[in-house]
């Protein structure tokens, strides 16, 4: 296939980034580079959504990275996924040589984050991103292992309109569930057997990075999107949420308490060991004085990716890294503080990277999940609601603009929303056949 209709096919399915950015492929995808990589290592704890995709979609995966492949110019194609993933790695062996394929294989070891995007482009070509930058900058393009499934769908065109999520933890059968886009959290509760524990706390996505739902009642408010992964069931109480729900004063005086200014934070940074000029203990000086938007120090945070390194593993004190970093970011922001310092590798940090690589079996002894890491992965069958609000953005750049109304009706697959002219954004479709109820912020459809 010539790029031009590759890059249309992508465009008109609606493609974005699966693994949670959620960046319009279209866009990324009409570059050029020397190497593309597909991301299987599935970077968070608990998950098991891009091993099921390998594990059961390895052809699509490899048809679609050797189209993007020659989309981009690029003379290598590498698949990228946990040297533990065996099965996984059997059977993308078999259908790289069933296709007649040049991708590689580069087998990671188990630790965090194996699969964040920078760390990925480092340990598959040698070479690190620049401070806030894109692989591109180092030739590379960077597609997550679910991202190429509806890439090979929208070849046959089909337009991404289901997403498959983990579901674990404090629920009476974990596994994997099939869900049309705007789906009810809840209903794939629902279909794990519900929480097994009394007044749960929920996170969606990861136990590192997601995003800490506080109440089934605020759950019911939660959808699936384009970028959904998981479904993460705690109980009340649980470290995770202790941490999430500390309040931003009350981090400044621990801060500024018991902050010892050990650097541990910022030695263990994944950036950090990137070659990045960003040191996390400087940010936490400056915050602990109430300096962090005056200073050069809390221009810092800008750097951070929010991986939970710092706060989860590094700080001895038991004090919020992550949190504060992402305070400090927010109040920048809305300040319109930029960053403005170097750009430049500094490679004499990578020397450490992987003596201080964080193995994931002590990572999830510290957060408190380890009693879910081998809990058996279900097949909990694809959910059929009656009824799904599919927002309108469900990406980077502008929401989509609704080309229908209430009263329409519409089938699975036509397009609700439409990329605004001139803007970033990526196309919306139905994801059941029923009656537009409302047009907002999200179309409402039901049957």
């Amino acid at each position: 296939m010539d790029k031009q209709a590759f890059i249309a096919a992508v465009r008109a399915a609606g493609i974005v980034g699966e693994g949670g950015a959620g960046f319009p492929a279209h866009v990324k995808y009409a570059a050029e580079a020397d190497t593309v990589i597909a991301n299987g290592c599935e970077c968070e704890p608990l998950l098991h959504t891009d091993q099921h995709h390998m594990l059961h979609h390895a052809r699509d995966i490899v048809r679609a990275l050797d189209e993007l492949k020659q989309a981009v110019g690029a003379r290598r194609a590498v698949i990228g996924l946990k040297r533990k993933y065996k099965e996984a790695t059997n059977i993308l062996a078999e259908a790289i040589r069933a296709a007649g394929s040049s991708i590689e294989l580069a087998l990671l070891d188990n630790f965090y984050p194996a699969g964040d995007e920078q760390t990925l482009v480092r340990e598959v070509t040698g070479r690190s991103v620049p401070p806030l930058g894109l692989p591109l900058q180092v030739g590379a393009v960077v597609a997550n292992v679910g991202t190429l499934v509806s890439v090979a769908r929208a070849l046959d065109g089909a337009p991404l309109t289901r997403k498959t999520l983990t579901v674990t933890g404090e629920v009476q059968k974990p596994g994997l569930v099939g869900a049309p886009v705007g789906a009810p959290m809840t209903a794939c509760l629902e279909a794990a057997g519900g929480a097994r524990v009394k007044d749960p706390v929920f996170i969606l996505g990861g136990p590192m990075m997601g995003r800490l739902v506080d109440s089934l009642e605020k759950l019911a408010a939660e959808v699936v999107t384009k970028t959904s992964g998981g479904l993460i069931v705690l109980p009340r109480g649980h470290y995770l949420h202790r941490n999430a729900t500390l309040p931003v004063e009350h981090m400044r005086r621990r801060a500024a308490a018991a902050c010892i200014q050990c650097r541990s934070c910022s030695d263990l940074c994944p950036r950090h060991l990137l070659g990045h000029p960003f040191e996390t203990h400087r940010v936490m000086r400056a915050f602990g004085a109430g300096m962090e938007t005056e200073s050069e120090n809390g221009k810092l945070a800008l750097l951070c990716c929010d991986c939970g390194v710092c706060e989860h593993v590094a700080c001895p004190m038991g004090l919020s890294p992550r949190r504060i970093n992402q305070a400090v970011k927010a109040e920048l922001r809305a300040a319109s503080v930029s960053y403005d310092g170097s750009r430049e590798v500094n490679e004499d940090y990578t020397r450490w990277r992987e003596s201080r690589r964080v193995a994931v079996p002590r990572l999830v002894a510290r957060i408190g999940v380890a009693r879910y890491m081998d809990l058996p992965m279900n097949d909990l069958g694809e959910i059929d609601p009656a009824e799904v609000r599919i927002p309108l953005r469900q990406h980077i750049g502008a929401p989509a603009q609704a080309v229908v109304k209430a009263g329409d009706h519409v089938a699975a697959g036509d397009v609700i929303g439409e990329i605004p002219d001139k803007a970033l954004g990526a196309r919306i479709h139905a994801s059941i056949a029923g009656s537009v109820r409302s047009v907002g912020d999200a179309v409402i459809i039901g049957r």
